[in-house]
């Protein structure tokens, strides 16, 4: 969902401003001292949201339980960080924002009975008790427990204690780790990935694009918080400590890739390497692809011994898991333009590869 405010409207490139504006123009301006809903900002919102999943999808989905996790721009803006703003956490207005188009559009999450009631984000006032809106678990059975998490929301900027899942929430997904003999497999689902970064303020890892245009630590990244990374680590410690196979799945970076985690740090996975996904984009224009907006493509952070499978690759794509009890397959699937739409049906996968408990 894009409908950046400060960052887009104030853009240091004057063609991101100029661009922007032209849209916003065609659709009106979202009034940040005013609620989103009972105001004259509900009909823009709703024609901007609509023309972005309602008249984009459609019913294409009517017979797929569906499942969304919100990241930067559902809340309103790009996650930056600058002398004249740090868009996170996210402000009144943009909580607004984020909760009115998960409301409306992105089902808030299953009610689970192994996760805690008083979780933040859960059980708000307008909200049927015991809902979740920011952290949540989908459950089949005994064959797989899939934990989704927002970052964005309850991010902290602390400095060594600063966070991105909320401490309580920490614990409960640890909790969920360790429960290996609750479901043959756990799957973990962040709204932001483990393996690679493309030099964002608002990631796991301290790389930024330097001079020479690699990613690296030499001139830091401003105002990045060294906590991101302790958490990251406590997070990975406990999903590589599984019988089960250690799995990450996530998306955020518009593009597929695939990869073991050997080393992070002085964390040694070697034994038991942790396979983490970019599921990839559903749909993403030019425009919208790393390489293309950060200048470079997502690469592995300098913290990182990562075993690629795939190396990210920047088509739009999807990710088929098929599960059983004793293994999990892969197979990652891409298209982009100038391939010929023709080519969609009949695709076969870049990438397949099968997993063994």
């Amino acid at each position: 969902m894009y409908w950046d405010q400060r960052t887009w409207l104030e853009h240091r490139n004057p063609r991101i401003r100029e661009l922007t504006r032209k849209i916003y123009d065609q659709y009106g301006y979202i009034d940040r001292n005013f609620p989103i809903l009972g105001t004259k900002n509900e009909s823009i919102f709703t024609r901007i949201i609509d023309d972005q999943i309602a008249q984009l999808y459609g019913v294409r989905l009517r017979s797929t339980p569906s499942y969304f996790i919100q990241d930067d721009h559902d809340y309103s803006e790009n996650d930056e960080a600058e002398e004249r703003w740090i868009t996170f956490p996210p402000d009144p207005f943009m909580l607004r924002f984020a909760r009115t188009t998960q409301h409306l559009y992105y089902p808030e999450f299953l009610l689970d009975a192994n996760q805690p009631s008083g979780l933040a984000g859960t059980s708000a006032g307008d909200r049927r008790p015991g809902l979740s809106e920011t952290y949540g678990a989908i459950r089949f059975g005994r064959l797989v427990e899939i934990l989704l998490y927002d970052i964005r929301r309850y991010l902290t900027l602390k400095g060594k204690l600063a966070v991105f899942v909320e401490e309580d929430a920490e614990n409960w997904l640890s909790a969920r780790t360790k429960a290996d003999e609750e479901t043959e497999h756990l799957i973990h689902c962040p709204s932001h990935p483990f393996g690679w970064s493309a030099g964002k303020w608002c990631e796991w890892y301290p790389d930024v694009l330097q001079k020479d245009g690699k990613l690296g630590i030499e001139s830091p990244k401003y105002f990045w918080q060294p906590g991101w990374f302790a958490q990251h680590q406590r997070l990975l410690k406990a999903i590589g400590s599984q019988k089960r196979i250690p799995l990450i799945v996530s998306g955020d970076l518009h593009a597929l890739a695939a990869g073991k985690i050997i080393k992070s740090a002085d964390l040694d996975f070697s034994g038991n390497p942790i396979t983490t996904i970019l599921s990839g984009p559903l749909g993403t224009g030019d425009l919208g692809f790393p390489s293309a907006f950060r200048d470079t493509p997502p690469r592995v952070p300098h913290q990182l011994k990562l075993e690629e499978m795939l190396k990210p690759l920047e088509k739009n794509g999807f990710t088929i898991i098929d599960l059983s009890p004793q293994s999990i397959k892969f197979r990652l699937f891409a298209w982009r333009p100038p391939q010929p739409v023709e080519e969609i049906d009949t695709m076969e996968p870049i990438l397949s590869f099968e997993l063994k408990r």
